[in-house]
């Protein structure tokens, strides 16, 4: 059995099911979770049982819990969308992979043609995520508000897509979260949490080593500001949103425009009628583009204590004095068997000591 991690069939335990060799579940900041299991096909009475259980067929509702510390956390929930069988006379070594998503997916299944005449972009994705039974969670940094007297909301396209479009216009990502005994979703709206508490240590050496290696990696050709300019074609004024650096706190002393001699500078053209829109989008913009910085390591839940997750935040100890300090969890691969919990860790930063 996976060390520490159960399958629940309809956000409940099933012990009548079998248990996975292996999990592998992948989380990804701007993308949605998915997960992989994996399990040693067996011949019952001249048949395969595992490939006509329904419990892992199109559209069963799995979770994946694991241990976390003193607790327990469900990394993702979501419907079967694919299997992978590889079979071997006699069923030796013959597996089934059971491939799936976050219930986010859900959402990107029809694309839809609907006029919103008078809303704010907050009040359209809490609605469209209420409408999807995901309890919403929306941090927006400025309103935008759309009327129909002016620039009404157009949707020509899935839920899913309307809902990251009008997040990433105002440098917001969206992630899940879920309750730990019932595994009831959240979905969250937020620009990146780099000013959350931190929730994980990486020790590179001493006696609190917890890592064998890191791979750092930075590129400094990246846009550090942003001009954009539009015409509000209603009160005939001309609109500015110029930005000169990404507003998001810098996870250590030197964001990258104050590291480059010069910066570079982005255009941006958009159809807007509120400069405080024009410039949120240049904000964006600039947020997107800042982490110039990346790391990647590998760690076990047996030796760190903990489970990492994405996005969230956490401090790299031993690496020296440019790069040790608070990184942002940017993706996280985690896989289960009988041997331990390991994960393959992406960290992001917008700026070094």
């Amino acid at each position: 059995m996976p060390q520490g991690c159960e399958i629940l069939i309809n956000g409940a335990s099933d012990a009548g099911l079998d248990t996975p060799t292996l999990v592998r579940v992948t989380e990804e900041a701007g993308a949605a979770s998915s997960y992989s299991l994996f399990f040693d096909l067996r011949i019952a009475d001249g048949t395969v049982p595992l490939l006509e259980d329904e419990r892992l067929g199109p559209d069963a509702d799995l979770a994946v819990r694991v241990r976390a510390g003193g607790g327990q956390a469900v990394l993702v929930r979501g419907p079967v969308t694919a299997q992978g069988i590889s079979l071997k006379p006699g069923a030796a070594d013959s597996v089934l992979e059971v491939c799936g998503a976050d219930v986010s997916i859900k959402l990107g299944r029809e694309v839809k043609v609907r006029v919103w005449p008078t809303v704010t972009d907050e009040a359209a994705i809490s609605q469209l995520l209420g409408d999807a039974a995901l309890t919403p969670r929306v941090t927006m940094p400025t309103t935008v508000s759309y009327d129909e007297s002016k620039n009404v909301l157009v949707q020509r396209e899935t839920d899913l897509h309307l809902i990251r479009r009008l997040s990433r216009h105002q440098g917001c990502w969206l992630w899940l979260t879920y309750e730990a005994a019932s595994a009831a979703p959240s979905a969250h709206i937020a620009r990146p949490p780099v000013d959350a508490d931190t929730e994980v240590h990486f020790y590179m050496d001493g006696e609190q080593r917890n890592i064998e290696a890191v791979r750092i990696d930075w590129n400094s050709e990246r846009i550090t500001a942003a001009d954009s300019d539009a015409r509000d074609s209603f009160a005939a004024d001309d609109l500015s949103g110029t930005v000169e650096r990404s507003p998001l706190s810098a996870l250590a002393d030197h964001a990258l425009a104050d590291i480059l001699s010069q910066p570079r500078r982005a255009r941006l053209t958009a159809a807007v009628d509120e400069a405080g829109d024009l410039q949120t989008r240049s904000e964006a913009a600039l947020i997107e583009q800042a982490w110039f910085v990346s790391a990647t390591l590998s760690v076990t839940e047996r030796v760190l204590k903990n489970v990492v997750r994405a996005p969230s935040i956490a401090e790299l100890h031993g690496v020296g004095h440019r790069h040790s300090g608070r990184w942002l969890v940017a993706r996280v691969v985690h896989e289960i068997d009988d041997q331990d919990h390991r994960m393959q860790v992406t960290l992001v930063r917008n700026a070094w000591n």
